[in-house]
């Protein structure tokens, strides 16, 4: 972990190829990303700090918020390809995850929604970013 860099709100890759995506993600604190998909069975665990994941079950072309976990150190949370979650940092110091992808999780087509509009998109990095919000 020492040699992780200490920037907010970035990944780090560990390793990346067409069957396995292995990264560290540090979520800034006080944020909340919108709702997505992988695409693909990830597991994820926590090293430092806390996230919560808000579940939502598909609806159509929509989706549906149906629970929230809250995932801290040493905790583990799998979740299936058509998943939807949204990861939120409650706390006033980044949060610290391994996120293991069973796939190329940069090179897949993978869906978006926007939390308050409801619209699915196409995931992008930028349009991700732009949806990022304060954690409430």
């Amino acid at each position: 972990i020492a040699e992780i860099p200490e920037s907010e709100g970035e990944d780090y890759v560990l390793h990346r190829s067409d069957d396995l995506s292995v990264f560290i993600v540090r979520q800034a604190p006080n944020t909340a990303g919108p709702p997505h998909d992988h695409g693909m069975t990830a597991v994820i665990s926590m090293l430092e700090g806390v996230e919560i994941h808000r579940r939502y079950r598909r609806d159509g072309d929509r989706i549906a918020l149906e629970r929230e976990q809250t995932a801290a150190p040493g905790g583990v949370l799998v979740l299936a390809p058509r998943d939807v979650h949204a990861i939120a940092n409650p706390d006033d110091a980044p949060s610290l995850g391994v996120h293991v992808y069973f796939g190329d999780i940069v090179g897949i087509e993978r869906t978006l929604w926007d939390t308050g509009t409801g619209e699915a998109m196409a995931f992008t990095l930028p349009d991700y970013e732009r949806r990022v919000t304060p954690y409430r």
